[in-house]
């Protein structure tokens, strides 16, 4: 402006002159104009704001309210005291608090129980049935006996028969078996019965020219306590005896004869009795005997048993006269050849030990429990390379066989699990973080119009909920004991509606707002009149580990102990300024109809408990499916629940053509190492160290997205960018649990089906630790 004023008019262009001090005032004021111009065009921007008011007004205008964060949920499981005279049964109350032993540097932290349950000793811990009634079947090659004191050894005989063999003289559903082995396997538990694992070479039923079924009816065992020979087996060979003893046995035509006359068993249509080559008194009338000779043997049953004498074949001796059930093939046997089986002893089978992983959803129990259909139980056991996995899972359906219970769950286990290690709990329930209040906010007064009210404690409990949101505060007001309404906004509600508002601070300290009588109802003015009952506590305070909650504040009668043997999940803190600048449009972006896979993608991000979310249309076999991949802030895994709740919220909004699986991501890690050389200028350890920091914050969680790979050349560009890097030489990038190497991209892959299943997203981040920064030779 000076410097347009003409030289003539003015005689002096001193500071104090009165034009000049003008054109100096008026400069002034339009710097500031333009300043604040600035400002107040910046901060009718949501990606441009500074202020929170702007960012905040700025969201309130498409309906958006900054996320207050979810509270963290488990699942705690009570033990009812089994003392005598303690009773069976325990009411635990909903709403009873359980706190958490801290930590170091941790506060602790009190959960709520979400509903009542009679709490019963039975269901403290239950165990699966571990043992089950033997399957005789063919090929079979071994079998549990009761006890250990069976008295066989390696190499006895034994029978397996049933009541085909016993109701039929002449069927072959009968098995004869040396045994291979004797296992004794006592007990390591009083409640369990000791065994004994027999087995042998060849499967039931396979040892015949035709094979045939085994026994199934009825089927008992028996072990053979005595191996004998048939009278005669050590007569004196015929060719070998003198002429004259000959000629008295076989009369004038001795020279024909090649045997003892008589040397044989019984044929068909004679008396079916043998003689043994001893006195055998143990043997007794009913049981069983097998002969056997080389490639062939029979199976009798002794219908009478008798010590006798005999002479013949030129020997005498005792013997055990027996007389048989049948004359089956008796003549087959020769005298000499044949080995008998006898004196049989019944032995009790066992159930056999349940030895197959558990998978569900079929549970079977060792015992009659009472169990709910929809109830939670907890499930805890090791895998076949010795992990142990808790989860939760639900009841579908109960079965009361009579002697145990079996459940079936809503799905199979996460992972197969060793039957003997699987343990059970019963009495469980959910709960959430934060701990109930109830305060007086205050007095109504129909003369004022917004009245506001601020609660007494912080952190407004929001527990996670099937909301497009995603989250449900804890808050309830009542004016009069009357409830008004929680609403988003007051802009729609009526000059009548009982409905207020809340608005939360940086601090996290939750303010109501009540209507003007236009929007939204005035105050009722009576004294103290206006009374909150809500739960403080949120925010990953509550992520505690299993095992940290343990301390009842108020015991319920009965109540022995309680625990979380998982650790709490979900709970992430309010939505911070930066967060909300991205978040914010995603409420107008879905409009709470979910139809495109962008549609997909934002309805989640905006739901509680989820930071990230990618989605991808599949080919599932027979028709396309949508596959969205999630992440819980800070990189942690999405829970169950919070990815239930998210499945029914969405399945509310979006159109259910298709189907629709969300699962939480795979994380991928990969290394990196630089070798920098610093400017002379700059401290070389100080430029290492900001290039460490500066790789780990550009390949950090918030910083990446899903199915985004690494390159060495943003890798390398990353590191130039760190003020002082004179050059860098890339030494190695490569994938955690890889051979250090120098990859030029490392893939993440998108979602996708292959021969195991679906796969989830992966997301690739750096490892902190290994992320490696050296000095470069000039």
């Amino acid at each position: 402006m000076l410097a347009a004023l003409p030289s003539r008019p003015l005689t002096v262009r001193t500071t104090d002159d009165a034009g000049i001090a003008l054109l100096d005032a008026w400069a002034v004021v339009a710097d500031i104009v333009t300043f604040y111009q600035e400002r107040i065009a910046n901060e009718g921007f949501l990606r441009t704001a500074t202020e929170r008011r702007s960012v905040l007004e700025l969201a309130r205008a498409i309906g958006y309210e900054l996320h207050p964060g979810v509270a963290a949920s488990t699942y705690l499981a009570f033990t009812v005291e089994t003392a005598p005279g303690a009773p069976a049964s325990a009411i635990v109350a909903r709403g009873t608090k359980v706190r958490s032993i801290p930590g170091q540097n941790q506060r602790p932290q009190t959960f709520e129980t979400s509903e009542e349950i009679t709490a019963l000793a039975e269901r403290n811990e239950l165990r699966l049935r571990r043992h089950r009634p033997q399957i005789i079947t063919r090929g079979l090659e071994r079998l549990y006996l009761r006890g250990v004191d069976t008295g066989l050894r390696p190499g006895d005989a034994i029978l397996v028969v049933g009541d085909e063999r016993r109701d039929q003289p002449g069927s072959e559903r009968w098995d004869f078996r040396l045994l291979r082995s004797v296992e004794p396997l006592p007990s390591s538990s009083p409640d369990e019965p000791s065994t004994t694992l027999v087995t042998w070479d060849i499967g039931l039923g396979m040892a015949r020219q035709r094979p045939a079924q085994p026994a199934t009816q009825n089927v008992q065992v028996y072990a053979f306590r005595l191996r004998a020979a048939l009278f005669g087996h050590n007569a004196p060979a015929w060719r070998t005896m003198p002429d004259n003893i000959r000629a008295r046995y076989a009369g004038e035509d001795h020279e024909n004869v090649t045997e003892w006359p008589s040397f044989e068993l019984p044929g068909p249509g004679q008396d079916p009795v043998i003689d043994l080559d001893a006195a055998y008194a143990a043997i007794m009338p009913g049981s069983w005997l097998v002969l056997q000779r080389p490639g062939y043997k029979e199976l009798y049953r002794v219908t009478r048993a008798d010590l006798a004498a005999r002479e013949d074949f030129g020997i005498t001796g005792k013997t055990t006269r027996l007389r048989l059930d049948a004359e089956k093939h008796l003549s087959w046997f020769g005298i000499r050849a044949t080995a008998v089986y006898a004196q049989t002893e019944q032995l009790e089978l066992a159930d056999e030990p349940i030895t197959d992983p558990v998978a569900g959803p079929r549970l079977a129990l060792d015992r009659t429990v009472p169990l709910d259909k929809g109830r939670p139980l907890i499930v805890t056991g090791t895998t076949e390379d010795k992990h142990t996995v808790t989860e939760v899972v639900r009841i579908a359906d109960v079965t009361d066989g009579g002697t145990a219970t079996a459940v079936t769950l809503e799905s199979r286990l996460s992972r197969p699990l060793d039957t003997e290690s699987v343990r059970i709990l019963g009495n469980v329930v959910a709960a959430t973080h934060g701990e109930a209040t109830e305060e007086v906010l205050g007095s109504g007064d129909g003369s004022a119009t917004h009245r506001r009210f601020t609660l007494a404690k912080p952190d407004l409990t929001h527990v996670s909920a099937t909301s497009p949101r995603g989250v449900v505060s804890t808050l309830v007001v009542r004016l009069d004991d009357v409830a008004w309404v929680q609403t988003p906004s007051l802009f729609l509600a009526g000059p009548h509606d009982a409905s207020y508002v809340v608005r939360i601070d940086d601090g996290g300290r939750a303010t109501v707002v009540f209507g003007d009588g236009e929007r939204g109802a005035r105050l009722p003015s009576r004294q103290e009149n206006i009374r909150a009952v809500y739960r403080s506590g949120i925010g990953p305070e509550g992520n505690v580990e299993a095992g940290a909650l343990s301390l009842l504040q108020q015991r319920p009668l009965g109540i022995g102990a309680v625990s979380n043997p998982l650790p709490a999940a979900g709970g992430t803190a309010s939505e911070q300024l930066e967060d909300a600048r991205g978040n914010a449009p995603l409420t107008v972006s879905t409009l709470d109809r979910v139809v495109s896979l962008r549609d997909h993608e934002d309805f989640a991000r905006a739901f509680g408990g989820i930071a990230k979310a990618r989605a991808t249309a599949l080919w599932g076999g027979a028709a396309f499916f949508v596959h969205v991949t999630v992440a819980a802030p800070e990189g942690a895994e999405v829970d169950a629940a919070t990815l239930g709740r998210l499945r029914v919220a969405l399945d509310e909004a979006r159109d259910r053509t298709h189907d629709v699986r969300i699962e939480s991501y795979v994380p991928a890690a990969f290394g990196v190492a630089v070798a920098v050389l610093a400017d002379g200028a700059f401290v070389a350890e100080t430029v290492r160290r900001d290039v460490g920091d500066a790789l780990r914050t550009a390949y950090a969680f918030d910083r990446r997205g899903f199915a985004q790979p690494v390159t060495a050349v943003e890798v390398l560009t990353a590191v130039q960018g760190v003020r002082g890097v004179v050059a860098a030489n890339l030494v190695a990038l490569h994938p955690v649990g890889t051979l250090p190497g120098v990859e030029e991209v490392i893939v993440a892959h998108e979602a996708r089906v292959d021969a195991t299943g679906v796969t989830p997203a992966e997301l690739l981040l750096v490892d902190p630790g290994a992320v490696m920064v050296t000095e470069m030779a000039p």
